[in-house]
């Protein structure tokens, strides 16, 4: 007979982020993506870099890494922390890659996304759904077309 157990080495899932509402009519450039810039998370007490589609993705244009994208972070002192400075959602789904160094993403300008879905930082860093306030400023953004429902 069939059984489950639970036991107390299963590994903490995590997945990948389904932010669009429709994959109609997006569109794409490309980015380096600046992995000093991520910040790490912690699971079953590893500490990773894990990118997730739909975080917001903002021009760094200060020190080392300027000219790279890194996350939108409120305390971020680099550029990331500029609502004029985003250039859009991460597409790109980087579940260990930033550990270990810089990477090309995907990052879209237009689409149609669910906005709780969506991933900016707090100034801990802490990733939190994306606010009201960051989405507005995306919304009047030049060059950013993405529409929250």
């Amino acid at each position: 007979m069939a059984s489950f157990s639970k036991g107390p080495n299963f590994r903490t899932p995590f997945g990948k982020n389904e932010f669009l509402r429709s994959t109609q009519d997006i569109k794409v450039e490309s980015y380096t993506y600046s992995a000093a810039s991520h910040p790490t998370v912690t699971i079953d007490g590893n500490t990773t870099k894990i990118l997730q589609p739909g975080t917001v993705v903002a021009k760094i244009t200060t020190g080392d890494e300027a000219g790279k994208v890194g996350p939108f972070q409120e305390g971020a002192t680099d550029g990331r922390q500029t609502a004029g400075n985003i250039v859009g959602l991460a597409q790109t789904f980087l579940p260990w890659q930033l550990n270990e160094r810089d990477v090309e993403i995907g990052v879209i300008y237009e689409c149609t996304a669910i906005q709780e879905k969506c991933i900016e930082y707090d100034d801990e860093p802490e990733a939190i759904e994306l606010t009201n306030t960051t989405a507005t400023a995306m919304v009047a953004q030049k060059g950013v077309n993405i529409l929250f429902k």
